[in-house]
C-alpha cells in the first residue's frame, strides 16, 4: 500500500493526514486517503460515496506538478472535492478532512 496510517483511519473520523511514498502518484494518494477515512476503497469511491475525482481536478496536471524536479519539494496545493472535503497535498503527505 502506498500510504501508511498517522492516525486512526476509523469511518466516521473527521480528518486524516498520511504520508505517501515518492513512486505514488499525489492523486492516487489523495483518493486512499479519502477512501480511507471512509472505510472503502479507493476503487470503490464513485459506487460508495459518489467521489469521481476528476471531476474536481485534472489528474494529469496534479501529479506533475509535484514530479517537476525544480518544484516537487516547495509544492502544496488545497481543493475541495465534492464540497465534502478539504484536501491538502503535499510533496510527501496528503490531509483530507471531512467538511460537515
Amino acid at each position: 500500500m502506498a500510504l501508511t496510517d498517522d492516525d486512526s483511519t476509523e469511518t466516521g473520523a473527521p480528518s486524516i493526514e498520511r504520508p505517501y511514498d515518492p513512486d505514488t502518484a499525489p492523486t492516487v494518494a489523495v483518493l486512499e486517503a479519502i477512501a480511507a477515512l471512509e472505510g472503502t476503497d479507493a476503487t470503490a469511491l464513485d459506487d460508495e460515496v459518489g467521489l469521481v475525482l476528476y471531476d474536481h481536478l485534472d489528474p494529469q496536471a496534479l501529479d506533475a506538478l509535484f514530479t517537476s524536479g525544480s518544484t516537487a519539494a516547495s509544492v502544496s496545493v488545497a481543493l475541495e472535492a465534492d464540497e465534502t472535503y478539504a484536501v491538502t497535498i503535499a510533496s510527501d503527505r496528503v490531509a483530507v478532512a471531512r467538511r460537515e
